[in-house]
């Protein structure tokens, strides 16, 4: 049997993997907020978030990969209580709580 055509012919919109970048996120509905998150008032650019490109709000930093975290971002390993990033880090949700493991500690959980 032969596949069927599209529906929607010409009509329908392509469908492209588009890169977000902070560029395009100050130029977006949010953009003034972003603008002020990312971007200091000289117009220098501050270290970002690895994990949600927001600007740093303090010296926190992965304990696995050393990326830059903001404090929204910060995940403390419930077996020996390192800093591990949204990349880093393994939440497991099988008990009543969420619990954030290190890379190191999750290999102990599996």
């Amino acid at each position: 049997m032969p596949k069927r055509g599209c529906p929607f012919a010409a009509a329908a919109p392509l469908q492209l993997k588009v890169r977000v970048g902070q560029k395009e996120l100050s130029r977006g509905v949010c953009g003034e907020r972003y603008s002020r998150e990312i971007f200091d008032p000289s117009g220098a650019a501050s270290i970002a978030c690895s994990s949600c490109v927001r600007a740093v709000d303090g010296k926190a930093v992965c304990g696995q990969c050393e990326r830059a975290l903001c404090r929204r971002c910060v995940r403390t390993c419930w077996g020996c209580g390192a800093v591990a990033c949204a990349l880093c880090g393994l939440v497991d949700c099988s008990d009543i709580y969420e619990k954030a493991l290190c890379t190191s500690c999750a290999v102990f959980e599996a």
